[in-house]
């Protein structure tokens, strides 16, 4: 083995096995290699390591290696939920406001038009200094650069772009529209979305997908990205890299098997996951805490497509929508969920354990603004002082 090989095999085995949390050779304390998470994964990488860089300054070679990733990457930011718990507290919390007196043009609840998705209500703007920014607008941060964009909608497109996309320095060829149909009167899930589009992203090795109301870490996205290209460069097996972070009594907790393999997502609404077998087999940790998913997923593309493509041909029923076991029998959807879940029981799941706990604070409902502001401000200064914001040219 030459002298550069030996180093990258040692820092492969390391984030293969940090990707298996639990297992015997993974850190026990997964979350302290998150300073260091993109000298890891470049010292893993085809390319090797990135030569150091002053504090501040992200690693050198980051930028390379996304120059060699982002062509063969598309980021799927879905923007076209039903979104009926914002709907509703919305509607209390502008009649709140109207009953108290106040006036529009002090109050944003009371200027924002209802009938615009959650994702362009203002909230704080920690990025660029402007005073606000949209909601979505943290989500789409936190990928811009990692490939080509696609926004999937249901309207809004202008003032998307005005308020989100111009902002944020996204140049005009570097994104595109794509409006989720709803042929039975509402969205049927955000895997029906990334099915309708996936003539958009069939040619890529990768897709990165996020929600425009998550307080998304750039930081994470692009370790995600960046491990899952290692890994697959490898010859591992992994088809899915989700990020987790390590938290108390999650609402979706991820089951892990004895190796520390993701078998099971933890989504008691939307899984369509057969049942027995691994899913069943595996355990979340005894103390009450376990890893949940922070929101991001990146697919190896062919695969994403492959159970697409048989989720829709086994289980959608014309005039009706979808009807695939295990989820929601009124709702009719085909969740992201479904696809992980069948990626996960076929072991080729893995999941990057550093993601932060203030990832899991998406802004829901109105009431969930304050807390999410909150979250973004940490996950953007952290990016920041990493000098991540100059990566992909993600601020202009």
């Amino acid at each position: 083995m030459s002298d550069t090989e030996a180093p990258r095999a040692a820092a492969l085995r390391l984030l293969s096995a940090l990707c298996r949390p639990g297992a015997p050779d993974c850190p026990r304390e997964p979350l302290a290699l998150r300073a260091g998470i993109l000298d890891l994964i470049a010292a893993a990488s085809p390319t090797g390591a990135y030569d150091s860089a002053p504090e501040g300054a992200a690693p050198r070679g980051v930028s390379t290696a996304l120059t060699r990733i982002a062509p063969r990457t598309v980021c799927i930011t879905l923007l076209a939920g039903a979104g009926t718990r914002w709907v509703k507290s919305l509607g209390e919390a502008r009649a709140a406001a109207a009953a108290a007196g106040k006036r529009p043009a002090e109050t944003p609840v009371l200027a924002f038009d209802p009938d615009l998705p959650r994702g362009l209500f203002p909230v704080r703007d920690f990025i660029g200094g402007r005073g606000s920014l949209p909601i979505a607008a943290y989500a789409l941060a936190a990928v811009k650069g990692l490939g080509a964009h696609l926004v999937v909608v249901r309207g809004a497109e202008s003032e998307i772009e005005r308020n989100i996309l111009r902002p944020l320095g996204f140049a005009p060829d570097s994104y595109r529209f794509f409006t989720q149909d709803a042929p039975y009167g509402k969205p049927l899930g955000h895997g029906d979305a990334t099915w309708q589009c996936r003539g958009l992203w069939s040619g890529a090795d990768y897709v990165v997908a996020n929600f425009g109301g998550d307080a998304n870490s750039r930081l994470t996205a692009l370790a995600s990205l960046l491990a899952l290209d290692a890994l697959a460069a490898s010859g591992e097996e992994v088809d899915l890299l989700v990020p987790a972070a390590f938290v108390e009594s999650p609402g979706y907790p991820i089951k892990l098997d004895a190796q520390g393999l993701p078998r099971a997502f933890g989504h008691a609404k939307l899984h369509g996951a057969p049942k027995g077998g691994a899913a069943e087999a595996a355990v979340t940790p005894r103390d009450g805490c376990a890893y949940t998913n922070v929101g991001i997923r990146v697919y190896r593309a062919a695969a994403l497509r492959a159970i697409l493509e048989r989720f829709h041909a086994a289980y959608w029923e014309e005039g009706v929508g979808y009807a695939i076991p295990g989820n929601d029998p009124e709702g009719h959807e085909f969740a992201l969920d479904n696809v992980d879940a069948e990626i996960a029981q076929a072991g080729r799941a893995r999941i990057l354990p550093v993601a932060r706990p203030e990832e899991l604070t998406p802004a829901k409902a109105y009431g969930d603004i304050a807390a999410f502001e909150m979250a973004v401000a940490k996950v953007v200064e952290e990016s920041r002082a990493a000098g991540l914001f100059a990566i992909g040219d993600t601020v202009s």
